[in-house]
Formats: C-alpha cells, sequence, structure tokens
C-alpha cells in the first residue's frame, strides 16, 4: 500500500515516484506480489460461485443442449452450428437476431461433460479461474503501456489499481457467476493476448510473437463475435504506446485480419448474418413501439445508466427487459444529461487524440468495444445488460485508476487519501461482488432477486411466476404449495398489466388459473389467447390447453387438441395419457383403453394407467373379471394405494367374492384404521355372508369415526 512517509523499507509515495526510486524496491519480489493480490482476488470473491447450480442461459448451453451432452463426439456438430442449434434446433439462427456463432466456450462445456459429466461446481470453477487469469493478462498489458520499470513499486501504479478495480467489480457477476458468460471471458483473455503479442512484437520483431497474434485473436472471435472491435484497438494501442513503424502496422493489421475474415466466412456458413431484420416480437426488438426520436432518446439514457452502474455498481439485475426502462424522451433531463456528458468525451478525445494520452485511449477503448452492444447502428435485441460492458469496463477501469493518480501527481489529493479512497472503493465493489453471487444460486434464487431491482420488467415477472408454479408442482406441502401459487399469480398478473400480449405469461397464467384457481374456462381463455399470440408450434401448451377443456367438460375439444399435439411431438406421456382421459369422458371406451396402454408403454411403472383401465372395464363394460385382473396390476406396483385397494375389494364383491372383498377390505384398514368405505365394504360384506354380528361391529366402528369429526 502506497504510504505518506518512505523509507528504505517502504512502498514510495505518488509524489516520491516524481524522484528515483530507492534501490531496494527494484526487487521482482513487491512487483510479483501485486499480481497475486489480482489473481487471489478475483478468486477467492468468486469462490462462493462453486455452490451454486445452473442459471438462466446456461440451459441453452449446457443442460437444455444436445450437442454438449454428447461430449466430445458433438464437437464437430458444435463447431458447424449455430450456437443455440444445440438447445432450439433448425430455426436457431432465426430464432435470435442475428444469429450466434461462437462455438469455443461451447465446447469447452462438452468436454467437461465428456470428463465429469453435469458437475455445475466444476464449471464455476473453470469460469473462475479464467476470469482470474484475465485479470492477469490485463494488469501484465497494463504494465507494458504504461513503461512502468522494475523500480517502480507495483502498489504505487495507476495499472495495479486498474487491475484490481477490474477483479473486484460487482457489474461482471453476471459474466462470472453465469457459467454460460465463459464465451465473454474466453473472448476477453484471448483479445487481450493477442493485443499483448502485437505489441510486444514491435518491441522484439520475434516471428513467433508474430504468429501468435492471429492464433489468439481467431480463437477469441471463435469465443465471442463482440472482439470483433479489437480489429479497431490494436492498431489504436499501437498509435498511442508503440514505436511501430509502417511495416509493423501492415503485418499487424493482416495478421488481425485473416483470422477475421476466415472467422466471418464461418459464421456465414454456419449462422445468419441478417443483422437489419427486425423481430416483431417487443421482447427480441426492443424499440418495436418506439418512434425515432424515442429511440435514440432511450438509447442515451441508457448509455448513461450503463456509466452510472459502472460508478455506483448499487442495484444489478440481469433483466432490463420490456418494460423496465420505458422509452425516454430528449425532454427527459436523464437523457439531456447523458446527451451532455458523451459529447463532452468525444470533444475531449477529438481535441486529446494527437497527444496520445492515456485518458483518450481508455475512453475511446470503452465507446469502441461499446459500439457493438450500444444500440446505436443495430438493435441487440434489449435494451441493456450488464454483461454488456464487461470488455468495455476495462477502459473505465483505466480511466477511474489514471485520473485517481492524476489528482496525487498534480497536488489535488494527498498519496495517503488515495490510499484510503481506493482500499475503500475496492472494499466495497468486493462486498457487493461477493453478496450478489449468492443470487445466482438457482434461477428462483435469481428472480426472486432481480424482480426486486426489475419490478417493472414484463419478463422478469412471469419468469418468476413460472419458477414458482414449476417449484410448487414439486412440494407436498399444501401450505407452501398455496403460498408459491399465490405469488406466481400475482407476479404472473402484473407481467400481464405490463405487456397484455406477452404469450409466455399468458401461458403461465393459463397454468396458474388451471392449477391453483380452479378457473378452467379463464385458464382455457389465457392458453387460447397465448397460442393466438405465438403462433409457432407448441405442443406443451396444446396440451395444457386440453386438460383445461377436460376439466370443463370439453372433452371433444380437448380430445381434437390432444392429438394435434401428439402430432407435434409423438409419444409424449402426458399428452398420451390426456388423451385416453378424453376418450373415456367421451364414453369411447375401446380408444380410452387404446390410449391407456400406449401411456403404460411409456411408464409400465406407473399405477394410474392399470387403474384407469382396470375403471373402464368395470364400470363402462362391465367386465369385472378383467376389471379385477387389472386392478391387481395396479396394485402391484402400488401396493398401498388406498383407492386401487377400495375398488379391488368393490369389483370382488360384485363378482361375488365376498371372502377376497373382506381381505382386501381388512387390509386397508391394517394401512389406515380411519379409512370409512373399508368399513362400508365390511358391512356390507358380512350382511351377504348373514354375519350380522361382524356386520353389525363394523357399521358401529364407522358411525364412531364419523361422530368423531
Amino acid at each position: 500500500m502506497v504510504k505518506k512517509k518512505t523509507t528504505t523499507k517502504e512502498i514510495p509515495t505518488i509524489d516520491s515516484l516524481k524522484h528515483a526510486t530507492p534501490a531496494s524496491w527494484t526487487s521482482n519480489n513487491l512487483n510479483k506480489l501485486g499480481y497475486w493480490i489480482v489473481f487471489l482476488a478475483a478468486i477467492l470473491l468468486y469462490s462462493n460461485t462453486l455452490f451454486n447450480g445452473y442459471a438462466i442461459d446456461d440451459g441453452i448451453v449446457i443442460t437444455e443442449n444436445k450437442l454438449t451432452q454428447r461430449g466430445c463426439a458433438g464437437i464437430k456438430d458444435i463447431l458447424t452450428h449455430d450456437a443455440f442449434y444445440g438447445c432450439l434446433g433448425e430455426n436457431a439462427s432465426q430464432l435470435v437476431q442475428g444469429g450466434r456463432y461462437r462455438p469455443l466456450s461451447i465446447v469447452s462445456f462438452a468436454i467437461e461433460y465428456e470428463i465429469w459429466g453435469m458437475k455445475p461446481a466444476i464449471s464455476h470453477g473453470i469460469n473462475v479461474l479464467l476470469f482470474a487469469f484475465t485479470c492477469i493478462v490485463f494488469l501484465r498489458l497494463l504494465i507494458k503501456i504504461s513503461g512502468k520499470t522494475e523500480a517502480q513499486p507495483m502498489f504505487a501504479h495507476w495499472a495495479f489499481w486498474a487491475s484490481l478495480l477490474f477483479a473486484v467489480h460487482p457489474i461482471h457477476t453476471e459474466v462470472v457467476a453465469n457459467i454460460k458468460g465463459r464465451d465473454e471471458i474466453l473472448g476477453l483473455l484471448f483479445a487481450l493476448l493477442a493485443l499483448y503479442g502485437a505489441i510486444e512484437y514491435t518491441y522484439t520483431q520475434k516471428t513467433k510473437t508474430l504468429i501468435a497474434v492471429p492464433i489468439f485473436f481467431f480463437l477469441s472471435l471463435l469465443s465471442k463475435e463482440n472482439s470483433i472491435t479489437f480489429v479497431a484497438i490494436i492498431p489504436l494501442a499501437f498509435y498511442f504506446f508503440t514505436p511501430a513503424q509502417k511495416k509493423d502496422y501492415l503485418k499487424i493489421i493482416t495478421a488481425v485480419a485473416l483470422p477475421t475474415l476466415l472467422f466471418l466466412i464461418l459464421r456465414s456458413q454456419f449462422a445468419s448474418a441478417n443483422f437489419t431484420a427486425s423481430s416483431g416480437e417487443i421482447l427480441n426488438n426492443p424499440f418495436l413501439l418506439a418512434s425515432s426520436t424515442e429511440r435514440y432518446a432511450t438509447i442515451l439514457l441508457s448509455w448513461i445508466y450503463y456509466l452510472k452502474l459502472l460508478i455506483m455498481p448499487i442495484t444489478l439485475s440481469h433483466d432490463y427487459y420490456f418494460n423496465q426502462i420505458p422509452y425516454a424522451h430528449f425532454s427527459n433531463p436523464a437523457v439531456l444529461i447523458s446527451l451532455i456528458v458523451h459529447l463532452a468525451i468525444a470533444f475531449y478525445c477529438f481535441k486529446t487524440f494527437t497527444s496520445k494520452k492515456l485518458l483518450t485511449f481508455a475512453i475511446l477503448f470503452y465507446f469502441i468495444t461499446f459500439s457493438v452492444v450500444s444500440n446505436l447502428f443495430f438493435s441487440v435485441g434489449i435494451l441493456m445488460n450488464e454483461r454488456f460492458v464487461f470488455v468495455s469496463s476495462l477502459g473505465f477501469c483505466i480511466a477511474a485508476a489514471y485520473c485517481l493518480f492524476q489528482l496525487v501527481q498534480s497536488n489535488k489529493l494527498s498519496a495517503t487519501s488515495l490510499n484510503l479512497l481506493l482500499i475503500g472503493i475496492c472494499s466495497l465493489y468486493s462486498i457487493k461482488t461477493f453478496s450478489r453471487n449468492f443470487d445466482w444460486k438457482s434461477n428462483l434464487s435469481l428472480l426472486a432477486a432481480d424482480v426486486q431491482s426489475s419490478p417493472n420488467s414484463a419478463k422478469a415477472n412471469s419468469t418468476y411466476a413460472g419458477l414458482l408454479y414449476e417449484e410448487s408442482l414439486k412440494t407436498t406441502d399444501t401450505l407452501v404449495q398455496k403460498e408459491m401459487l399465490d405469488e406466481a399469480y400475482e407476479h404472473v398478473q402484473t407481467a400481464l398489466s405490463i405487456y397484455p400480449n406477452y404469450s409466455d405469461a399468458l401461458q403461465i397464467m393459463g397454468n396458474v388459473l388451471y392449477k391453483h384457481k380452479k378457473d378452467f374456462p379463464g385458464a382455457i381463455a389465457a392458453y387460447q389467447k397465448s397460442m393466438q399470440i405465438n403462433t409457432l408450434s407448441n405442443p406443451k401448451l396444446v396440451t395444457n390447453l386440453a386438460l383445461a377443456q377436460i376439466q370443463n367438460n370439453q372433452a371433444a375439444e380437448a380430445k381434437r387438441n390432444l392429438l394435434l399435439s401428439n402430432q407435434m411431438m409423438p409419444d409424449q406421456y402426458a399428452t398420451i395419457f390426456s388423451l385416453a382421459e378424453a376418450y373415456s369422458k367421451l364414453n369411447q371406451a375401446d380408444s380410452s383403453i387404446y390410449w391407456y396402454q400406449k401411456s403404460i408403454a411409456l411408464k409400465p411403472k406407473e399405477g394410474i394407467g392399470y387403474y384407469r383401465v382396470a375403471s373402464i372395464f368395470g364400470k363402462q363394460l362391465n367386465q369385472l373379471s378383467t376389471c379385477i385382473e387389472w386392478l391387481n396390476k395396479a396394485i402391484e406396483l402400488d401396493p398401498k394405494n388406498l383407492v386401487y385397494l377400495e375398488d379391488l375389494a368393490v369389483a370382488n364383491g360384485l363378482s361375488g367374492n365376498t371372502d377376497v372383498s373382506i381381505s382386501v377390505a381388512k387390509s386397508i384398514l391394517s394401512i389406515n384404521p380411519r379409512y370409512q368405505p373399508a368399513y362400508s365394504i365390511l358391512y356390507t360384506s358380512f350382511i351377504k355372508k348373514g354375519d350380522g354380528v361382524s356386520a353389525q361391529k363394523y357399521l358401529s366402528q364407522l358411525q364412531q369415526i364419523q361422530s368423531k369429526k
């Protein structure tokens, strides 16, 4: 740490750096320690992510990606398809504007799956290590461009603090704590290595260094397309920081251009390149309902929000979808402030460009890398996202650290005050980063946090409602289930109040109305509206609609929808079983039995299918012997199911097998002595046998149970 007084055993202050540095500080020990501090800061701050599971977009690249789950066998297809192909199928390029071609991180996930299977802790650990290594490369690059000598202590240099700020900044949690964010990390890591190699080459003129540049840059592009901005960053760094000659520019530009051309060819071959096509869905086209002036005013507003988050990352969210940031106008004071700030920054860069100031480079680095996600030149599908400034934040960290050190150099701030300020900022950032990582434990924990920070996002509210609904299906605690469904209903209502034509939210509303409110007509209306809005095939939605129709005594309509769903996605158990239910409601016994038997073939160890077949033979076809056979099969699978046992006792009683009926009824009471239908069966059975005493005994016991209610 920088101290006010200096001795041969103390690190010099910023002011003392204007003079000769004590010889004892020419040692590399403190410089190495600086690297270790940055590295360990990144490791320790993200260590708690190792206990997290998969979340949000991890499904696209890992848990729901068929190519990743083929392990190394899937690598060829990963390299030759859109990034979302493994999850979304053939239409992946069309479903996301412009498509995505970033195979390198997905290849790494496939290799992990081949070795370890589904182990989120390992994936998180690799992310953390890659991020820590990226911080070290960043520090090494800053040392290179700053011209820092070995004699200058690391802790008294802006490069160290810029790197530490980057390592601890909370805005990076979305990239590091979300496993899918590895594409961002690898993209930046290889881009920095390419940049470092290019700068190093101007000094060493070594062929192996020159060869490394296109290799690293190609790997960067394969990780994330945004790395293409380094085509401008690398010559910019040459201009600002190197003695590069014309031949150096030509060699490096060629070394960068060739992998770029190869990448663009591959991308055009395997992913859509149509950046100008606009989606008709506002969640994929944030400016769909905006006028031209509203569009650019809102874009400017998002830019000042990014700067605010970089300076004060207090409230973080992974979700800035419609309508978390409403459309703005140029009369909005925040928009005007953003316009003035960015024009002033642009003017400063214009005035100082030829002076080759470090601050100018930092600002240009920020805006060049930010340009592809700024929405200014083309829409990126969402107004803003914290991960979008992962790379750009390097420029911010350089500018912040350098400006603070300049205050000391100009005697406007003491070295001690600078120490305290930097330690304070890094400490606050670290606390926020570490605590934010806990939110990324699962989808449910993340949405529970972010629905508070993005309360006006239709997507955040809808997604959280959907997660609560899914979780409610997993619990047997009726009170907990009711609380979850109540909260789900509240949030899906909020989502639809923000965006009434939100197809996904309407589907979730249908689920909640069906399961929680038992409002079958309301559920049907929600499902049907969802289908009208989103005409893409959705067999699960069609099946859910049919289930509500069955409960609403619309078996004929349900049958038609279920046949359609089965045609879209054959052999789904829920669809097949529901088809059997619909035919049963229509008293079409043969068809009902046929579909129940198909459901049994899909889940042969589920007793319910056998029981339903038994019910048809017993209640509709009056074939009691066949009914008993199917009931026995159901009971073999679920021997303590009281409903199955009750029907078996009744069927045997109706068939004249009174002793069997009595035996089964007694077995029911051994499981549950208060099961009233068993006493009724025993009373009736003993009456048939002419044993009035026994019959009266069981009748009395039944009456005692009923009286205690």
